[in-house]
């Protein structure tokens, strides 16, 4: 596949791939400036391609195709950095991100912010040795990308300022309600108010450091996230949910 002058490359990275034909694979990418979409690698896994056995996910693309309807052409594909390098645990959390973007995305919908805080869940993921903040982190940016962000700050019904000695319950797409302390899967407000702390004034994630990664506990942020994401991806389960409790963990 050789780089056609006229080409214009854009970054991306594989979400899915599935063979296709004898020797061609179509690949579902998450790119920068088009969000997601699907092209054909014609003889990709033939014995002689150059490409064989290196589109793998996590791998940094530049790609250039053609095409008007939801299936383009890869006319040339560039590798300006080495892969990510996701091992064990992090490496289920990673596909269970590609998974999220694979299902919750548009076609043809740019991307651009959730393009660049997927590079930066790869980079956590990659050197950080907190193992579930950062995914933590991406699902909130990710719902507040999709119109489904979480104040974590207010009670919803008021508006008031969460009360650090008060609980609370949340309802999807509402909010964090005032509760009994007995109250069922009830949670402090001091603990909404330290993951708020985390979060800009705008309810954009701020990028998160290693320091953030390491001291945050991201427990208290599973059973919101997974409510919230769960509304958007109906029944179908998370395949790669199940892959994760295959593995113990």
């Amino acid at each position: 596949m050789t780089k056609s002058r006229a080409a214009i490359f854009e970054k991306a990275y594989i979400l899915h791939a599935r063979k296709y034909l004898n020797t061609s694979l179509i690949l579902n990418l998450l790119t920068r400036e088009q969000g997601r979409y699907s092209v054909v690698v014609k003889g990709a896994r033939g014995a002689g391609s150059k490409l064989r056995g290196r589109l793998q996910p996590f791998t940094p693309l530049l790609i250039a195709s053609f095409g008007r309807g939801e299936l383009k052409t890869a006319t040339s594909i560039d590798f300006p950095g080495p892969a990510f390098r996701l091992t064990g645990e992090k490496l289920l959390l990673g596909l269970y991100s590609n998974e999220l973007l694979y299902r919750l995305l548009g076609h043809f919908d740019p991307a651009p912010n959730i393009y660049d805080e997927y590079e930066i869940l790869l980079d956590a993921l990659q050197h950080a040795s907190a193992r579930f903040a950062p995914i933590r982190f991406f699902e909130l940016t990710l719902l507040q990308e999709l119109g489904y962000g979480i104040n974590f700050g207010r009670e919803v019904s008021t508006g008031e300022p969460v009360e650090a000695d008060c609980y609370y319950y949340y309802v999807v797409a509402e909010g964090f309600h005032k509760a009994p302390a007995s109250a069922k899967d009830s949670i402090r407000g001091a603990d909404l108010i330290g993951i708020a702390a985390e979060i800009s004034a705008n309810g954009v994630l701020d990028s998160y450091s290693a320091r953030t990664a390491n001291q945050f506990d991201s427990r208290q942020l599973r059973n919101i996230t997974r409510k919230s994401l769960g509304a958007l991806l109906g029944d179908k389960p998370v395949k790669s949910r199940s892959l994760f409790r295959r593995a113990g963990s």
